[in-house]
C-alpha cells in the first residue's frame, strides 16, 4: 500500500493528485500539495476519482448489442465488422454520411487524434464531441471575433477588477483552477467586486459582494440590456479588445 503522484482529468484543470493504491486500485485520494498548478488544492470530483476509476459500469471491452443485450467480443472482431459496416456507408452515401464523436474532458486528448484522422482519411469532415454542448456559444463568438475557433480566450479571475459570474458555482464545480481559494480571496479584497448572476442562493452568492437573483430564464434579457447600454454610451474599445485578446493567447 502507497501514495502515487498522478493528476486529475475530469476537467481541464488538471490539478495534482496523491492517490493511496491497495492491491492496483484505489482506495483513496488527496490534493497533491508538490503540484505548481494546483498546489494541494483539489474538488470533490478529484477526491472521488476511485468512483470513477472502478466504476462498475465502466466500458473495458468492445460490446455488441445482440437483441436487448450487449455481449462481450474480441477487438479483432469489432475492428472487422466496423469496418465492413464503413465500407457499405462509404459505398452507399458517401463520406458526407460519416461523422465522429469525441468524448469530453482532459481524458479525451490523448485518444482525439486518431478518429479525427480516420474522418479525414475517409473524407468525412464531421467531428463532434462533448464540447459542441458545452462550449458551443462560446466557439462561435471566438470566431467571429478572431476569424478562427482555435483561438479562445480565457478570463483572469485574479487580477480582474471585476469578475462576474452567470449561472455558475464555482465554489462546487470547480470551473478555474484553485476556484475556491481565488473567490474566498476575491471576496475579501475591498479592491476587487465578485458579482453572482443566479435566481439561486448558491455557494458562490453567498460569499459575493452582490447576488442580483433574476428570475429564471431572463439570462439573455440581462445580457441583451447590458450590451445595449455598452453600445449606446460607447463604453467599449474594440480595436484594443482584440489586440489584448490576441496578445492574450499567444503569451508565452
Amino acid at each position: 500500500m502507497s501514495w502515487k503522484k498522478t493528476a486529475c482529468v475530469l476537467c481541464a484543470n488538471g490539478c495534482g493528485l496523491e492517490v493511496r493504491v491497495e492491491n492496483n486500485r484505489i482506495i483513496k485520494a488527496r490534493g497533491d500539495k508538490d503540484s505548481p498548478i494546483s498546489e494541494g488544492y483539489v474538488c470533490r470530483k478529484g477526491r472521488y476519482i476511485a468512483y470513477q476509476q472502478h466504476n462498475a459500469d465502466r466500458v473495458l471491452y468492445p460490446l455488441k448489442k445482440v437483441n436487448d443485450t450487449f455481449e462481450k467480443i474480441s477487438w479483432d472482431q469489432a475492428i472487422s465488422e466496423i469496418s465492413e459496416k464503413l465500407k457499405i456507408i462509404l459505398e452507399q452515401h458517401g463520406p458526407r454520411a460519416l461523422s465522429a464523436l469525441l468524448g469530453g474532458g482532459s481524458f479525451s486528448f490523448l485518444s482525439m487524434p486518431f478518429p479525427v484522422r480516420l474522418m479525414r482519411l475517409l473524407g468525412a469532415h464531421y467531428i463532434y464531441s462533448a464540447a459542441n454542448q458545452e462550449f458551443a456559444g462560446r466557439y462561435w463568438a471566438h470566431g467571429l471575433t478572431f476569424g478562427s475557433q482555435g483561438i479562445q480566450m480565457s478570463s483572469d479571475h485574479e487580477n480582474s477588477d471585476m469578475l462576474m459570474l452567470i449561472g455558475k458555482n464555482p465554489m462546487m464545480s470547480h470551473h478555474f483552477p484553485q476556484a475556491r481559494k481565488r473567490l474566498k480571496k476575491m471576496s475579501k479584497d475591498p479592491d476587487q467586486l465578485l458579482v453572482v448572476v443566479d435566481p439561486r442562493v448558491s455557494e458562490t452568492a453567498k460569499i459575493a459582494d452582490i447576488h442580483l437573483a433574476i428570475r429564471p430564464g431572463t439570462d439573455a434579457l440581462l445580457m441583451k440590456s447590458m450590451i445595449s447600454i455598452i453600445l449606446d454610451e460607447g463604453l467599449y474599445n474594440v480595436k484594443d479588445f482584440i489586440h489584448n485578446a490576441i496578445r492574450q493567447n499567444t503569451a508565452g
